[in-house]
This record gives C-alpha cells, structure tokens and sequence, in this order.
C-alpha cells in the first residue's frame, strides 16, 4: 500500500542510531575463564562510525530541506489495522487477509473511490493524497509461490459485506495524524479491518543504518536530551552494556550516535563453554547535554525518522 515518494521534511533535526558491540566473544578450547576477556570499552573507528552514520543523516535531512520536498505519510506500526479477534475456527481468515484472498464483492457493496483524500497533521498541516480503493494492496507482499493456496482452507476467500468510508487517528513520523480510511467487514466473522484510503509513503531506505533509539525527551534546560531504545540490560559482566552517545551539532541539525559498551568480565566459563547471552532486550536510556538549547529542531532518528515533531513545520 505503499508509493514511491520524497523524503521526510523536519524544520529541524536531531539525528539518533544505537549501535551495539558484541557482547560475547568466540568459543574457546579449554577452560581458561581469563580469556578472552570483554574490555569494556570501544574502540576508535566504532566510535569514529557511528559519527560517520550520524552525519550522513544529518547531510541527507538538509538536502531535503534545502529542496523543501513535501511531507510523507510514514504510518508508525503501519496500516491495515485489525479491530477484535478472529473466532476460534477463523484463523485462518488471518492468513486469507494477509493474502489478500477476497471473494468477489456483490453488487453494490464497495463504494465509488475518491480521486483523493485529505489527511491532517496535529500541527495544522492538511496535504491532499490520492486514494485508494477499498482492497488495494492487500496481499502484495505475499511471495508468488503463495498465491495458490488462495481459496484453499489454509487461505480461504473472505467475502466482503460492507466497506464504510471513516477517518482514523494515527501515529507517523511526522506526528499524530488523522487520515481517510475503508472500515471493511466480512461475513462469518465480526473482526473488522481498517484500512489506509490514501496513497502512503514506504519507510526510509533500508540500506541506511537502523534507527535503534524510539523515545527522546528534552529537559527543561532544553539541552539536555534523555533518548530511550532497546538495548542490553544494565547487568555486570560481558552480557550487560553502557552506552556512549556521540553528538554531532550543526546550525540545523544535531546528530547523536549511542554506540554500545560490552561490560568488562570472562566471555568463557570454567568449564570452557562461551557464556550466552539472553537475546532478549532492555528499555535503556542515556543523556547527553547539547552545547546550544534544541530549540526549535525535530528529532529524527539515522534512518531519517523523527522521534517528535517540531514545534513548526513546513506546509505541503
């Protein structure tokens, strides 16, 4: 359901990515706890990459800035979204959804699509998008070797009863929206599915660093910045983590890079077996203090995707 369309614009940015040293070292013969050892501390060119991801971030934020390309519809979580539970006997109508598998509507059940919709930003920014119909990309994604087991009991045709016009609260990268939405029902069933009505746009590029950091706060000082992520927990030895943050500070941007610090101790145990480490995250925080106030500058994370909206922002 996604389009193809231009960057993200922030009227300002603060850039965050977490990257996180390995915690466990390699197996080792013989039972010898002292070595190898995690040292705790990273080393110069991580540091020096996490500074290069952030401010690569904050190089492509001011050229889509500077271009004033117009706002993307980002949905956090994404869309269709699922209101009730299937029925026991109906799980596999969860699998028919994600096909995409639809019986043929009758007759008058899908109305007339828009030419377009509107969607509104928080911040008072309206941009008009063109629609979608009802059962547009359903199933898109589903690998063609799939696309046969449509009308079978694993993925049985779900038959569309009504589709009714309605308009949805969501959260996106660029703040809480509301946009145009298709409430569709289904017989045999009172799950519900709402759906995006309008065109959105796809995630940032994957090839760019992964955005790890998810929350950021600002202090009343306005300099002080708390960013939360998921980490490894804050526990002793070579499983727990520190983070160091690393700020790259512009007129326009500020990038902050949280690199990850294995805590120091044995990687092997006494009976010579690398220690495992549980894969299982932690919500962690760091601060960092800002050598200017943030002032009026959004936060975005290295993949290009703001942790809150700016006080203003741009129209489009």
């Amino acid at each position: 359901m996604s389009v193809p369309a231009p960057r993200l614009i922030l009227t300002l940015a603060v850039a965050l990515f977490a990257t996180t040293l390995t915690a466990c070292g390699a197996e080792q013969d013989g039972a010898d706890a002292r070595a190898p050892v995690a040292t705790g501390s990273p080393s110069a060119e991580t540091i020096a990459q996490a500074r290069r991801d952030a401010e690569q971030a904050a190089d492509r934020w001011e050229a889509d800035y500077a271009a004033d390309k117009p706002r993307s519809l980002v949905i956090r979580g994404g869309m269709p979204i699922q209101v009730g539970n299937w029925e026991s006997g109906n799980h596999a109508f969860k699998v028919a959804l994600g096909d995409g598998c639809f019986a043929p509507p009758a007759p008058g059940v899908l109305p007339r699509t828009p030419v377009d919709g509107e969607v509104r930003w928080a911040d008072g920014v309206v941009q008009r998008r063109p629609a979608t119909a009802p059962l547009q990309g359903y199933g898109t994604s589903v690998p063609p070797e799939l696309k046969s087991r449509c009308g079978t009991t694993q993925s049985p045709r779900l038959t569309v009863t009504s589709v009714s016009a309605a308009t949805r609260t969501v959260q996106t990268t660029e703040g809480e929206a509301t946009v145009p939405a298709w409430e569709i029902a289904f017989a045999d069933t009172s799950v519900r599915v709402i759906g995006l009505a309008v065109t959105d746009d796809p995630w940032p590029d994957p090839g760019r660093p992964m955005q790890s950091v998810d929350t950021a706060i600002v202090a009343g000082d306005g300099r002080t910045l708390t960013v939360g992520f998921n980490g490894s927990p804050d526990g002793p030895g070579p499983c727990g983590s520190d983070y160091l943050p690393v700020a790259v500070q512009r007129d326009k941007v500020v990038a902050v890079a949280v690199v990850g610090i294995s805590k120091p101790g044995p990687t092997v145990a006494e009976d010579g077996v690398r220690i495992a480490c549980s894969t299982i995250l932690a919500s962690r925080t760091v601060t960092i203090t800002l050598d200017a106030p943030l002032g009026n500058r959004a936060l975005i994370g290295t993949a290009g995707l703001p942790l809150r909206p700016p006080p203003t922002r741009p129209t489009g």
